[in-house]
């Protein structure tokens, strides 16, 4: 599985206008265009973004060319796929309400044979809490999440109950539905419920808070 740094807002969107510029022109923007495109008053703004960019491994440069980026590949093709991370959600109780996803500032590039494998759409969740660190979800964790109804026992789910949302392992019996934790805490306790509450979704994996990177260059004139 390819999920590669975590990209801030402004981050992504000089990516997505590299992008966007090399799948309609065919070659890449010199830095003077993206300038432009961007709206940005300085050149050096843009080269301090390609730098993080290339730190992170999304794009290369070639030396002494005018058109000098490339998108990292991951398939013979662009590779990956931009994810909003859009929510904080609770593993240790349900006090952790889901934000909107029109709020998202930050983003995942994921390989994008995971959204093609996968009906549903799929976002990112950061975890707060330690009842699930048994299953590798700790604190400050980001966790992928396709929305789906179509879940079984044993699956780790994100679930809604009151219009909050925790994460929880499944289980379904007679006629009842337990959240699991997993923790050996003794102090984290199964959520037994009965119809009153909605899967939103299906956890797909989890990426450890330890191996992102968030960085942003802001200059004050931009």
């Amino acid at each position: 599985m390819n999920i590669q740094h975590l990209l801030t807002f402004k981050q992504q969107r000089v990516l997505d206008a590299v992008r966007e510029y090399i799948n309609e022109e065919d070659r890449s923007p010199t830095l003077e265009q993206l300038r432009a495109t961007l709206g940005f008053s300085s050149l050096r703004t843009v080269t301090q973004y390609l730098d993080i960019l290339e730190r992170k491994g999304y794009i290369v440069r070639r030396k002494n060319a005018a058109r000098n980026i490339e998108l990292r590949n991951v398939d013979g093709a662009w590779g990956t796929v931009s994810i909003p991370v859009i929510a904080n959600v609770g593993c240790d109780d349900l006090s952790v309400f889901a934000q909107n996803s029109n709020s998202a500032d930050e983003f995942l590039e994921v390989d994008k044979r995971i959204v093609d494998e996968e009906e549903g759409d799929i976002v990112a969740v950061r975890a707060i809490g330690d009842s699930m660190n048994d299953a590798g979800i700790n604190t400050g964790d980001y966790v992928l999440i396709r929305f789906t109804n179509d879940v079984r026992d044993g699956d780790r789910v994100a679930a809604i109950v009151n219009d909050m949302v925790t994460v929880k392992r499944l289980e379904r019996r007679d006629g009842m539905t337990i959240l699991w934790p997993q923790s050996k805490d003794p102090k984290f306790k199964p959520i037994i419920l009965k119809d009153d509450f909605k899967i939103a979704g299906k956890v797909l994996c989890v990426i450890p808070s330890n191996q992102m990177e968030m960085t942003e260059v802001v200059p004050l004139e931009d």
